[in-house]
């Protein structure tokens, strides 16, 4: 049985009419990401959140590390692997079954804020940031072809639209057969993959971040041209890293989701 992620909410104001699946980083909590969002402005003072009054937003939680002592927390993580690893191949191998079952938890999130919407799979947001935003990926290529994914007799379809801040993926080298293991879990290549390639993206990247952060951006962007996805709007900013810039990081992704899914603000 797949277990349950927790989840943070924030239910909409008005009638529910989209969802934003958002995933936090690794070593910050999913509340943390909420106020990330909010202290990240548009040209009038509101945040991605306070725009959309009829959205509800979903932050799962990813598992902790068991804390050092007693009195702090752990450390959450959508992924844990030895980066001091020579062996990339090897190293995504003992990686695999923790992220195929973080997939697992995710379609259950997705499936849930389907039925909510009434089948409408193209009124789900699904996004993340840093490692979220790998995690989220990795979600979305899983969801063509899964038995589970049925909603009242409907198969998945496109989602409203992807949204990655500063994504990083667990490889740095998308030509490793290993690869095509994370990336194909139900045994249908990214590039056969009408979810995946029908759903619009936007990717955010900030070059203040550093050479090696950017090179991960890039890998992250290969990963999905690669996979013939049709849409896909790249964005890069002169600081934030690692959040959301604000305003025009904020005020693009308002665009985005007006070009792509009609949604207009309406606070």
């Amino acid at each position: 049985m797949v277990a349950d992620l927790p989840l943070t909410t924030i239910p909409p104001s008005r009638p529910h009419t989209h969802t934003v699946i958002f995933l936090h980083d690794n070593r910050i909590f999913a509340r943390d990401t909420v106020n990330q969002l909010h202290e990240a402005t548009d040209l009038s003072w509101r945040s991605i959140i306070q725009n959309f009054a009829s959205t509800r937003w979903v932050f799962p939680q990813a598992p902790t590390d068991e804390p050092l002592t007693p009195s702090v927390l752990g450390q959450p993580s959508w992924w844990r692997g030895d980066m001091t690893d020579g062996d990339e191949e090897r190293r995504l191998r003992n990686m695999l079954p923790g992220l195929r079952e973080r997939v697992r938890e995710l379609q259950k999130v997705i499936r849930n804020e389907v039925v909510m919407l009434g089948g409408r799979w193209d009124r789900i947001i699904l996004g993340g940031i840093g490692h979220g935003a790998g995690m989220a990926l990795m979600a979305l290529m899983s969801l063509e072809g899964d038995s589970l994914m049925d909603v009242d007799g409907n198969r998945p379809q496109r989602l409203g639209s992807f949204v990655g801040i500063s994504g990083q993926i667990p490889v740095s080298d998308i030509r490793l057969s290993s690869t095509q293991q994370l990336f194909s879990p139900n045994r249908i290549s990214p590039a056969e993959n009408e979810v995946l390639k029908k759903t619009p993206l936007l990717l955010q990247y900030c070059s203040n971040g550093g050479e090696p952060y950017v090179e991960q951006g890039r890998t992250f962007r290969e990963v999905v041209l690669e996979s013939s996805v049709e849409d896909v709007v790249w964005k890069e900013y002169e600081d934030a890293f690692p959040f959301l810039n604000s305003p025009r990081g904020v005020e693009d992704m308002k665009g985005f989701f007006r070009d792509k899914m009609n949604m207009r603000p309406n606070w």
